[in-house]
């Protein structure tokens, strides 16, 4: 079972990464840190946002709780995507991303629980025109307190 910061945000990305729409993946780029060079939408980020004390389960066990933001991306303009078909791929996106965690509340039974605390959708007009989600999940690990 993943139990480092390092092991759970491989697993995010990864989740991400295999996450279809058909036969076609759902994300054109998916990062494991802040900006990347988006360069195929939608894109999707996933960093790391903090955590919370653990708690001690057992002689042997904490209970941590990490905490993630995950933000999806997908330009719009009169050369890539028009505002219709941005808000129309942006929402099957988080919809990909809310029926995967769903569906998959252990990463495979590689953690505890993944919660979907909660997410955004926005648009803005700053170095281009996006339309953007952004969630907010905690991710629930057992760590072995003993060598």
């Amino acid at each position: 079972m993943a139990q480092t910061l390092a092991e759970v945000i491989v697993l995010l990305k990864a989740k991400l990464v295999s996450l279809k729409n058909g036969t076609s993946p759902v994300f054109g780029d998916v990062f494991d840190y802040a900006q990347g060079d988006f360069k195929n939408f939608p894109a999707a980020s996933v960093v790391e946002t903090g955590g919370r004390p653990a708690q001690v389960i057992d002689t042997h066990r904490n209970q941590r709780i990490y905490n993630f933001t995950i933000r999806l991306y997908q330009e719009q303009s009169k050369q890539g995507k028009n505002k219709e078909q941005a808000a129309t791929i942006m929402r099957a996106a988080t919809d990909s991303i809310l029926t995967a965690f769903d569906q998959d509340k252990d990463l495979g039974g590689e953690v505890q629980i993944v919660r979907p605390v909660e997410f955004d959708t926005n648009f803005q007009v700053a170095a281009g025109t996006y339309n953007f989600a952004t969630f907010k999940v905690d991710v629930v690990v057992l760590v072995n307190s003993f060598k």
